[in-house]
């Protein structure tokens, strides 16, 4: 009788040692869970953010080297709003939208 009664002890040892790596286990899911939602959201307003920055940024246009360096007759028209631009700071090319709403 005494071996069943510590075997028995032992099992609901192990049965309350289950539990709470369970009850551990749910609250870590929960918190992840809770932060791919804020990440989901955070993702969604950069992705707006994004639309709306390159919307704003279309309005620029950058001229080719060989267009820049070869002599034109609207250079001469053109310089003086340059002047009142700011200076250029990058000569990359400006990303673009893709089918499925990425930026290249």
């Amino acid at each position: 009788m005494s071996d069943i009664a510590t075997a028995s002890s032992e099992q609901a040892s192990g049965v309350e040692e289950v539990n709470k790596a369970l009850t551990q286990m749910d609250e870590v899911t929960q918190q992840n869970s809770a932060l791919v939602e804020e990440a989901t959201a955070t993702a969604k307003t950069l992705d707006e953010q994004a639309r709306a920055m390159s919307e704003r940024v279309s309005f620029f246009q950058l001229e080719d080297d060989a267009q820049s360096h070869a002599p034109s007759q609207k250079s001469a028209s053109v310089a003086p709003a340059r002047a009142a631009m700011p200076a250029q700071r990058s000569q990359a090319p400006r990303p673009r939208a893709v089918a499925n709403g990425a930026m290249r």
